[in-house]
């Protein structure tokens, strides 16, 4: 792993920090496999289709050397939202009654995600910016939210300062919790009941303060990585991004800040975030490609399977990664 993180420096913009880093941005290089476990399929079933997420390439990240293992032939694919994907029909009596894998190797280098300085972008919005302000299923923009944003956003007039009011908010008074029924879901209206969940809960909640109050919102999903220079990892991890204008998109992880709530932690993860993660997809509600039959997909990091054209949702995911 190389890292070449120096000093940083906490400034005060807009009312809200963000750091300013003094050298280049961290580094860190590693292969990585994805391990998608289909459990076995039900008795009687006739066909099943299988959707596989793949990572791109990003600002943050670049991917080489792709190496695919699957039990069936396949096609590469996009999705609503522009992610890759891999395709596979199971259709032989032999391919059902055990556990399948499919396994995807990559050589990953992950740079760290530093926000731009204000001023720095022209463009006055993303692509795509009116999505990015649509209620999702489990994000919906009610009046409570709406009400909430503006209470937590009052005097203040940049999304810096909005965004930051409201993950000083979710940091200090959400718990990360894995326990309480319902985490993982991404259900916002949930996380406003208990004030409590898992990183796709905390950036649902950051999701629709935001877009309450005008604030595109980009969700992102993929694996954390240990500081140990190989490993595994059995699930996942995710953050957000919001678009300031002037600044373009600038990168939060509540529910790491969260996990620790310590002050220096909390200020570096608004506006930036780590090179020990993988991205794999972003969006809610996607499509996939071809269309899946029973209903949009939540969030695009585990496999997707459709059995006979109904969700079978007895799938696994692990990351086991070693640093080059």
């Amino acid at each position: 792993m190389k890292r070449l993180l120096g000093a940083v420096a906490f400034v005060a913009m807009s009312g809200a920090f963000l750091v300013a880093d003094t050298k280049a941005p961290a580094v860190r290089s590693f292969e990585a496999t994805y391990v998608g476990t289909i459990s076995a399929l039900p008795p009687g079933a006739k066909k099943a289709e299988v959707w596989i997420p793949l990572p791109s390439n990003g600002p943050y990240q670049t991917i080489a050397d792709v190496k695919i293992q699957a039990p069936a032939s396949f096609t590469l694919e996009r999705d609503s939202a522009g992610n890759r994907l891999l395709h596979f029909v199971l259709d032989k009596p032999e391919q059902f009654g055990k556990d399948l894998e499919v396994k995807t190797t990559y050589r990953v280098t992950r740079r760290e995600a530093i926000a731009a300085p204000p001023g720095s972008f022209e463009q006055a919005e993303p692509s795509g910016a009116a999505e990015l302000l649509k209620p999702n299923r489990l994000v919906p923009l009610t009046p409570r939210v709406k009400q909430l944003a503006d209470t937590l956003a009052a005097g203040k007039t940049d999304a810096v300062s909005k965004a930051r009011a409201f993950y000083d908010y979710l940091v200090d008074n959400g718990t990360y919790d894995k326990t309480a029924p319902g985490w993982g879901k991404g259900d916002s209206e949930r996380f406003c009941d208990v004030k409590k969940g898992n990183c796709t809960d905390f950036h649902s909640a950051f999701m629709a303060l935001a877009r309450s109050e005008g604030i595109p919102v980009k969700f992102s999903i993929g694996f954390p990585l240990k500081t140990d220079k190989e490993g595994s990892v059995p699930g996942y991890h995710c953050w957000a991004e919001f678009w300031a204008p002037g600044q373009g998109w600038v990168p939060v992880d509540a529910s790491d800040a969260a996990k620790t709530k310590e002050p220096v932690k909390k200020a570096y993860l608004f506006g930036n975030l780590d090179p020990d993660r993988f991205d794999i997809s972003t969006g809610r509600d996607l499509t996939l490609s071809p269309p899946q039959k029973d209903g949009p997909l939540n969030f695009f990091i585990y496999p997707y399977v459709e059995v006979d054209g109904k969700a079978f949702l007895e799938t696994k995911i692990r990351l086991d990664y070693r640093d080059l």
